[in-house]
């Protein structure tokens, strides 16, 4: 008898998270499932990713009474309308943030530096969930508490507490697999530490973009643009039909580019020196997709979405995290 633990709308639908389902194979544990709760059921379980003990299985895997078989639907997932209803509500999220972000960034910096926090606890905690579903351990809040070490660094420090946010994330990481037994295993600690490091980065890269530092007081403006751009059409012609010579990953690197040409144009920046930093953001949009998928499910397979509600948070996390090296090196001097 094995374990099977669900996740979203088919947890909505069984009425429960956990079950017990007396199985030989992984296989034989969905179908006995799918004929206890429905047909909804068995139609969520048909887009759904399966797991056996933090790896990904085939029907075909045996099992035992001390297996875990977990069943990961997509985010957009859900067979019953109120469960559609709640994860398109959830899909608004990102939208939500960039919003978020927009007018945070009009603010003054102790509020921008609040809401670079948020940002950075709310991927951490959705990076969690991807590693939960899998049955394995991930630090959030190793993750924040760097986070935070790090925006007081760049604060206090300029353009040095850049380079130690480095050491706060590998202090912390460290610190915290030696304080939980449970984060000592590479598996857990590696995650985090790499986390930590994009998140320490890419905080106190954007808190430096908005300061005395920065060679262009318009900095963080183009990087919201360029980014949110980006992703959204990046995350549109994902969900359209095959179209001849686009893709995700162009359309988000071209949308990238174009974009922060665009906002220099309007703003009256330094359109070359823009287009160059576009370039530097777009290579990291397109390398934080593979990011995504490796991190969130621990294969690379970019034909499909990681599991997630702030997906878009990794590439853009990464783009951050080199924002403020790449705006010095290109427009100083």
């Amino acid at each position: 008898m094995a374990q099977l633990r669900l996740f979203a709308g088919l947890r909505e639908i069984a009425g429960t998270a956990r079950v017990d389902v007396p199985a030989s194979t992984v296989g034989d544990v969905i179908e006995t499932a799918s004929v206890k709760f429905g047909s909804d059921f068995r139609r969520g379980v048909e887009s759904s990713r399966v797991w056996l003990n933090g790896e990904e299985a085939v029907l075909t895997d045996s099992v035992s009474e001390t297996d875990e078989v977990v069943l990961l639907p997509p985010v957009s997932g859900g067979s019953q309308t109120a469960t559609v209803a709640l994860s398109d509500l959830a899909g608004f999220l990102p939208l939500v943030a960039a919003v978020v972000a927009i007018l945070a960034n009009l603010q003054g910096q102790p509020i921008w530096a609040a809401a670079l926090v948020v940002f950075a606890a709310m991927w951490a905690f959705d990076v969690n969930g991807a590693f939960a579903a899998r049955g394995r351990p991930f630090a959030a809040l190793a993750v924040v508490t760097a986070a935070v070490a790090s925006i007081l660094a760049a604060h206090i420090l300029g353009p040095t507490g850049y380079g130690l946010s480095v050491a706060v994330a590998v202090a912390v990481a460290l610190g915290w697999a030696v304080a939980f037994a449970e984060y000592r295993d590479i598996e857990s600690f590696a995650p985090t530490l790499l986390v930590g490091l994009i998140a320490s980065l890419g905080v106190a890269s954007l808190m430096l973009s908005r300061s005395t530092f920065t060679p262009d007081a318009m900095a963080v403006d183009v990087f919201l643009v360029a980014t949110i751009a980006g992703s959204a059409l990046g995350s549109l012609v994902a969900r359209l039909p095959a179209l001849p010579f686009l893709d995700r990953f162009s359309t988000t690197a071209i949308g990238a580019v174009l974009a922060a040409m665009a906002a220099a144009a309007i703003w009256d920046l330094d359109v070359v020196g823009y287009l160059l930093v576009g370039l530097g953001i777009a290579v990291a949009l397109v390398a934080g997709q593979g990011l995504s998928s490796m991190l969130r499910t621990g294969t690379v397979r970019l034909t499909e979405r990681p599991p997630g509600l702030l997906v878009s948070f990794d590439a853009i996390a990464l783009a951050a995290a080199i924002y403020f090296p790449l705006i010095r090196l290109i427009l100083t001097g």
